[in-house]
């Protein structure tokens, strides 16, 4: 073997070397955390020094299909647009291209175009011009160092990419269940049931946790406060304004105010918080055993239902829903005698408005029928009762929205 050929065969050891060199220093920065920055910038010199590339441009493509161009050097900037026209163009090839004879202007300064893999889905072109391609042995090899260096890159950003994804959702997942725990213990542990009145709830949220409410508190021997309510909205957010309100009304609740106070000042502090960006639709009322008065407002919101066994009454009385004025417009409190065995059905408006496929399966006039239907039972069978029946009506969907009842019976 003559000298020439082993000077050959070392010059060619040498660049192997080099190449694999090349492979462990990236897949090393890599493992250190790099940031795709820096990734990008180490294959430029790699390129420039070892492959003496003169102009390059590297396309890649997002998860979510835009794509962008993370490194270039030795060529103009260019700017959405072009990147775009650029793109549209380089689609059209799916395998290594000579571009000495592609008739494109954009492409012109360009003498090799590289499609770079991943999944079997092209996620990235390269583009290098200024750059000796005689060799076609080489250039093969050169290719080969280039499609790998930058498929390395790809997969380390889409293993980010995910890692991300999953710390962000674990940890969304630890910040949603605290809430469900925290937003549990906003509700009454206990609900009355005795001599004198007999009360039960359902809470039953779109999401693991949603912006209803309800509550009981028991002023003294003689009265109670109850309320169901409603925050615009869903998921977080809502639950956070719902127990801003339960702790504004549970404040004021025991300060004995007239409802109409209690209203106005609760509507004061949503509003100060939210801006009238947000609204809270509510039922309250106040009864007293001894003189079997029932006191109310209602803000906006369904009506309660009073159902004796003659009748069924809407109670309306009130005002607009709160939080969207500074000042409540009106407030109208409304006032009812309740007899032996008078039954208050509380409800928020899912349970009547189930979802667009469903919508006339259950109408305010149906749930009327269903109440004075079972009146005879107690409460807590009556809930149980109507949400079966909404139930069997959905099927295995899932409402749109929040359903909650809070219905009693006075004896």
């Amino acid at each position: 073997m003559n000298h020439e050929a082993n000077q050959e065969i070392l010059e060619l050891l040498i660049r192997r070397q080099v190449e694999l060199n090349s492979l462990l220093e990236i897949t090393r920065a890599i493992n250190n955390n790099y940031s795709i920055e820096a990734l990008f910038q180490m294959t430029e010199l790699i390129l420039k020094n070892q492959l003496r590339v003169g102009k390059l441009r590297v396309f890649s493509r997002g998860t979510a299909g835009q794509w962008d161009q993370p490194t270039s050097f030795g060529v103009h900037p260019v700017g959405a647009e072009q990147e775009t026209e650029f793109v549209n163009i380089l689609s059209e090839y799916q395998q290594v291209t000579f571009l000495n004879s592609i008739d494109s202007k954009i492409l012109e300064e360009f003498k090799l175009l590289i499609p770079v893999e991943y999944n079997s889905q092209i996620f990235g072109y390269v583009l290098i011009g200024d750059y000796d391609a005689s060799n076609v042995e080489q250039v093969n090899i050169d290719v080969k160092l280039i499609q790998t260096i930058i498929n390395i890159i790809i997969v380390a950003t889409e293993n980010r990419r995910l890692l991300e994804e999953r710390i962000q959702n674990e940890r969304f997942q630890r910040d949603m269940a605290l809430a469900v725990e925290v937003q549990s213990m906003l509700f009454p542990k206990r609900l009355p049931d005795n001599d004198l009145i007999s009360m039960s709830a359902r809470y039953i949220p779109q999401q693991n946790i949603g912006g209803d409410y309800y509550d009981f508190l028991e002023l003294n021997d003689e009265e109670f406060i109850f309320c169901i309510a409603d925050v615009s909205g869903k998921g977080m957010s809502a639950a956070l304004l719902m127990a801003n309100f339960q702790a504004s009304l549970r404040a004021l609740a025991f300060q004995k105010m007239p409802l109409d106070s209690l209203l106005s000042t609760a509507n004061k502090a949503i509003y100060n918080l939210t801006s009238g960006d947000r609204h809270i639709t509510l039922f309250l009322g106040l009864y007293n055993f001894k003189t079997r008065k029932l006191t109310y407002v209602n803000a906006g919101h369904n009506p309660t239902l009073l159902i004796s066994s003659k009748e069924v009454k809407e109670l309306k009385a009130g005002t607009t829903m709160i939080g969207v004025f500074d000042e409540l417009p009106f407030i109208n409190v409304g006032t009812e005698v309740l007899d032996n065995d008078s039954f208050l059905f509380n409800y928020t408006d899912g349970l009547v408005e189930l979802d667009h496929d469903h919508a006339d399966l259950f109408s305010e006039k149906d749930l009327v029928s269903f109440l004075f239907e079972h009146q005879h039972l107690k409460p807590e069978l009556i809930n149980k009762a109507l949400m079966e029946k909404i139930n069997n009506l959905m099927g295995v969907e899932s409402q749109d929205d929040d359903i909650t009842l809070l219905s009693f019976k006075i004896y």
